[in-house]
């Protein structure tokens, strides 16, 4: 995910404009979230630093864990996933982004939708982002 150096940046600049980071990360969040419904490991490991750590109602797992939930089964063909996002944050090397994760597919024969709320924590490594820790947790009724 490399980006060009804008004019304004001063030469010795190592880090991208802000507005690039954040469209860096919004990018890399579709990824994740296509991904994730595609059952693409690779990619996913590609995303997930090594150290990466998600959080959910009762349990936390490390990034091997964590893939293995997301693409076990088969791909459901009626699954999609709708990001809205409420903040990104970015400061330096490390960017916060909150917002919704609505889920829509079918489960024997029946329409469902299920809405998260998450927060995901990326650091800036070699040019790149990673994504280090997740927090998702269904959203409160």
């Amino acid at each position: 995910m490399a980006s060009a150096s804008v004019a304004t940046e001063p030469a010795n600049s190592q880090s991208p404009p802000r507005t690039d980071a954040k469209q860096q990360i919004l990018d890399l969040e579709k990824e994740w979230t296509a991904a994730e419904n595609s059952h693409d490991a690779a990619v996913l490991r590609r995303i997930l630093d090594d150290r990466f750590v998600a959080l959910g109602t009762h349990k936390t797992y490390d990034k091997e864990a964590f893939i293995k939930i997301e693409t076990d089964g088969d791909v459901d063909p009626t699954a999609s996933q709708t990001i809205t996002y409420d903040a990104v944050v970015i400061d330096g090397d490390t960017a916060v982004v909150i917002g919704t994760d609505t889920g829509h597919g079918t489960k024997d024969g029946a329409a469902y939708t299920v809405v998260f709320k998450y927060m995901a924590t990326y650091i800036r490594r070699h040019g790149h982002w990673l994504a280090l820790a997740e927090h998702i947790v269904p959203e409160a009724k």
